[in-house]
């Protein structure tokens, strides 16, 4: 809802007020903005216009939901062109127009501010200010393309505009795209009265002889400028970031032209992504799917909400220092327990090192350094569990070490209190018979390094209680963690489908194929990092070890025609450890890498004819064909939470939106034919299950569209 109230001395406010926690503008929204704006320039008693919210926030964007639903680029244009026009207006009607910016204001929100002759915001430390956009497969469809680099110059927006970064009201200031930043009481009046003070208000880019600040796209330092930009955007996403490519084309055309010129292409640009399969994907796995998980939708509606306020993290290894360090972030008490008093100081004294160089950097949470490194206290008592809220293991990854520690955790914890075990792989059943109460046990699988990666696995058992579980997810919520919950088993989710990955891998090297014909083609695909050089990193030994550990189950992660454990037993009974060695399937020789000569002899293979395609297919069906059957086995709940667990767990690529969206986008009946023909050709993993078969007979989807 969109209203219009007065402020005095003829100066008119448009106060932005949906339906739901935030303010997000649709089709019918932009049309109602609009009529206002006319309405407003026709008055002649109006002498100015300010825009606020009556939300703790500005403007979250455009309507996500109602944007990955068009079916086609005029679709996407009919949306954003009142809104267009509006702005077009707004800028050029002959009155200063104030953004007063109560908080947050992105994408469409903030080129809505741009748009504004002013933009002042109040000094609220949780707003943010930016062109997220392009982090979920769009970019802006609202001018800010144009807007931005003849605001701040080419080079300053560009890494709001490719990489979405999101601005403190202070560094929005630093960077001119805020004019003024004021005490949030004084924000209106600040507003009104820059409004009355300024008549003649004008956008620079209307001014005749504005000329575009630092360098132009033609010039010699412009032609440097997007020569390194795509030489860059190639060599991280190789051709996978649509958006940024998009980007790119517009600042280059668009910014040569005038500004309306300029809108006219960025829009063709926006309709065309937005009506395109990565974008869609990426919005309902990171948008949709990421707001569901942290609005807790899995957690039991009857337990209370709770906010722990002390929590006992054992193990000062990088798993159990990453968790104690985020939760002293959060605010909470935190018990950091090792095998010993010097041994766990070692630990806190290496979480202080890392809270310095983020204090340095300006990243840390909090508080201050001392605040922060002040919450937590090392030792090695278990006394200190009994007024703990919750209680997180993550003791090096042995069944039987993890017992003996979870069963001094059950003598000395208050009843009821959540114990959890980080693992990535041991079933939790198996753990929770080392305490009295099973219902108290719980998994939390984080992602290292803990600090920066957002999913937490949540592993319930059948005898999980509804308190343990809502429990766990508060705690997830007060660090600020995206979690997925999944049921018990070999591997969970997230490792039963990433050892498919690196088994495949181990498959595809046995066949003969190049190591680096494995890595591109994944790349290509979009993962960040190849499965051959992945498996490198994690080492032959350890890989041998997970490929074991995943076995049972009808062993169906491990066999089926694969010969995943016969390949990395012979690199590693050949020595080959891996990266950190110098010797794995790759010799290294600092940065640099070569395949090792003996592979070949080694494994006993002759070079293969397949080609990348054909590679880059099977490491992406392997992923899902597995996905479907822990759908059908009851371990995830819903696609939409294996393909957030894909994407943020193990950097499955965004743009194809998940293990189970890949589906999706092939088509049922097609993936199931070509999983058939995979299983004929190369082994019995392909072979398609009961589900998908029972899809594809009427081509179901997994999502809606």
């Amino acid at each position: 809802m969109i209203r219009q109230e007065e402020l005095g001395d003829g100066v008119a406010l448009i106060v932005f007020d949906s339906p739901g926690p935030v303010n997000t503008l649709g089709a019918q929204d932009n049309v109602e903005f609009a009529g206002l704006i006319d309405r407003l320039l026709a008055d002649e008693s109006v002498k100015g216009i300010v825009l606020t919210s009556a939300k703790r926030d500005f403007l979250a964007g455009g309507d996500l939901d109602q944007l990955r639903r068009v079916a086609a680029p005029a679709d996407a244009i009919a949306i954003v062109t009142p809104f267009l026009k509006a702005l077009r207006k707004l800028e050029t009607g002959g009155k200063p127009v104030v953004a007063a910016l109560n908080g947050t204001a992105l994408g469409g929100g903030f080129e809505l501010a741009l748009a504004c002759h002013r933009r002042i915001a109040a000094d609220v430390p949780s707003a943010r200010f930016g062109l997220p956009e392009v982090t979920l497969g769009l970019m802006p469809g609202g001018g800010g393309t144009q807007r931005l680099p003849r605001l701040i110059g080419i080079a300053a927006a560009a890494p709001l505009l490719l990489e979405g970064k999101r601005l403190k009201p202070a560094d929005a200031l630093a960077a001119g795209i805020i004019d003024e930043v004021v005490p949030a009481e004084d924000l209106r009046a600040a507003a009104k009265a820059w409004a009355l003070a300024n008549p003649n208000a004008a956008q620079p880019w209307d001014v005749k002889g504005d000329k575009l600040p630092g360098f132009a796209p033609q010039s010699a330092e412009g032609r440097m400028f997007f020569m390194g930009s795509w030489t860059r955007l190639h060599k991280r996403s190789a051709g996978c970031d649509l958006a940024s490519e998009a980007i790119l084309q517009v600042l280059h055309h668009g910014l040569e032209r005038g500004l309306d010129a300029g809108i006219a292409i960025e829009t063709r640009y926006f309709a065309r992504l937005a009506a395109s399969p990565d974008a869609k994907a990426k919005i309902r796995t990171l948008f949709v799917g990421t707001t569901d998980a942290k609005a807790m939708k899995m957690r039991p509606k009857d337990v209370p909400a709770s906010k722990p306020a002390k929590v006992t993290v054992i193990g000062g290894g990088v798993m159990g220092r990453g968790i104690a360090y985020v939760a002293a972030q959060a605010g909470m008490q935190v018990e950091l327990i090792d095998v010993s008093d010097d041994v766990a100081l070692k630990s806190r004294q290496s979480i202080a090192k890392g809270a310095e160089r983020d204090a340095e950097r300006g990243r840390l949470r909090g508080g201050t350094y001392a605040d922060v490194i002040g919450r937590i206290r090392a030792t090695a008592s278990y006394e200190g569990i009994a007024s703990s809220d919750i209680v997180v293991e993550a003791v090096f990854e042995r069944a039987d070490l993890k017992r003996e520690v979870l069963t001094k955790v059950a003598a000395v914890a208050r009843p009821g209190t959540p114990i959890a075990s980080n693992t990535s792989s041991i079933p939790i059943t198996e753990l929770a018979g080392a305490i009295s109460d099973p219902s108290c046990m719980i998994g939390l699988h984080f992602f290292s390094p803990v600090d920066r990666m957002p999913l937490v696995e949540v592993i319930c058992t059948a005898e999980t209680s509804d308190e343990t579980l809502a429990r766990a997810l508060d705690f997830l919520k007060n660090i600020d963690k995206t979690p997925v919950v999944v049921r018990d088993g070999i591997g969970f989710f997230t490792s039963r489908i990433v050892t498919t990955y690196s088994s495949e891998t181990m498959n595809l090297l046995a066949e003969g194929v190049a190591p680096q014909l494995i890595d591109n083609a994944a790349v290509n695909a979009g993962f960040s990092l190849g499965p051959v050089s992945l498996c490198d990193l994690v080492t032959m030994p350890l890989l041998k070890d997970i490929f074991a550990s995943m076995r049972g189950d009808g062993q169906r992660i491990a066999d089926r025609g694969s010969v995943a454990r016969e390949t990395v037993g012979k690199l590693a009974d050949a020595g080959r450890v891996g990266r950190v060695n110098g010797n794995g399937v790759y010799a290294y020789d600092g940065d640099k890498s070569d395949p090792w000569d003996g592979l070949a002899a080694c494994l006993g293979t002759e070079p293969s004819s397949l080609d990348e395609e054909t590679v880059r297919e099977r490491l992406l069906y392997v992923q899902s064909l597995e996905a479907i059957r822990t759908l059908e086995d009851g371990v995830v709940a819903r696609p939409i939470d294996g393909d957030l667990a894909a994407v943020l767990g193990w950097g499955y690529p965004a743009h194809l939106g998940g293990v189970f969206s890949y589906v999706d986008r092939v088509g049922a009946a097609e993936f199931a034919r070509r999983a058939k023909d995979y299983a004929a050709r190369f082994g019995g993993r392909f072979e398609p299950p009961a589900m998908l078969l029972e899809m594809a007979k009427d081509n179901r989807r997994f999502h809606e569209l």
